[in-house]
């Protein structure tokens, strides 16, 4: 059996993404070298290490490689990987996160040349509401890059905060491209806006969890009325997602 490239590239990112979490976790001391990006990225190594080991555990399993939905949800596991690893690489630069940004670009890359997505390129699927789901998508892009780009020019921001702001423009700009092109052709741009849904629904769910371990790991105050917010905000990404697996789940 041929392995791709993407496959290999995929799994190296995935397991340096959970070995780099685990060693950030361990000697946080030695990674964080103050207690602004202790503060910062220190509960993120932990919600990393559990979002990781869980998809390098299922990745593992031959029912899961098997179904339709891995190759979307591995892709957008490839975005989240990248996106932890730009903020990582720019506020606390270290060898380890250089690598995890390398091995996630090759990831990202390889995957629009893999087999696998070109053929479900093929698939030509155009779900109910799509105009509904990209002009969504577009919004929600909007929102995060004008956010992030007001943050990172800001006097006041953390190296901590700009490297997440940095993250925020970059991959949101991909939302936004895919966002347009979903709209404009629905059944082509299907899977790349497929898979900007996972990866938002992905960054919301470790936010939610940052909230709730916050108060555990820093000893800071439970930060209800963000925790209620993002939770609302996050139903923008968690429906759509839901909703789209489903009409996905019941073609031939």
């Amino acid at each position: 059996m041929r392995v791709q490239k993407h496959s290999v590239f995929s799994f190296l990112a995935l397991l340096w993404f959970v070995a780099s979490s685990l060693v950030d976790v361990l000697f946080p001391k030695e990674i964080y070298l103050s207690p602004e990006l202790y503060a910062t990225f220190y509960p993120n190594d932990v919600i990393n290490l559990f979002l990781g080991g869980v998809a390098l555990l299922l990745s593992t399993l031959k029912t899961v490689r098997k179904s339709r939905f891995f190759l979307p949800f591995r892709s957008g596991m490839l975005l989240f990987i990248l996106y932890n690893a730009i903020a990582s690489a720019y506020a606390n630069t270290n060898g380890m996160d250089i690598v995890l940004l390398l091995l996630a670009i090759a990831a990202v890359l390889t995957l629009v040349e893999a087999e696998e997505y070109q053929n479900l390129l093929t698939l030509g699927f155009s779900p109910g509401h799509a105009k509904r789901y990209a002009s969504l998508l577009i919004v929600m892009a909007g929102l995060f890059i004008l956010r992030a780009a007001l943050q990172l020019f800001g006097k006041e921001v953390s190296p901590g905060e700009k490297g997440v702001s940095l993250a925020d423009v970059l991959l949101c700009t991909l939302w936004l491209a895919n966002g347009i092109g979903f709209l404009r052709n629905a059944a082509k741009c299907f899977i790349a806006a497929f898979i900007c849904y996972i990866h938002g629904s992905l960054l919301f769910l470790s936010l939610l969890l940052l909230f709730i371990l916050q108060p555990l790991l820093l000893g800071t105050a439970f930060p209800f009325v963000d925790f209620v917010v993002i939770a609302m905000m996050s139903t923008a990404f968690f429906i759509p997602l839901a909703l789209l697996a489903k009409e996905m789940q019941q073609l031939p």
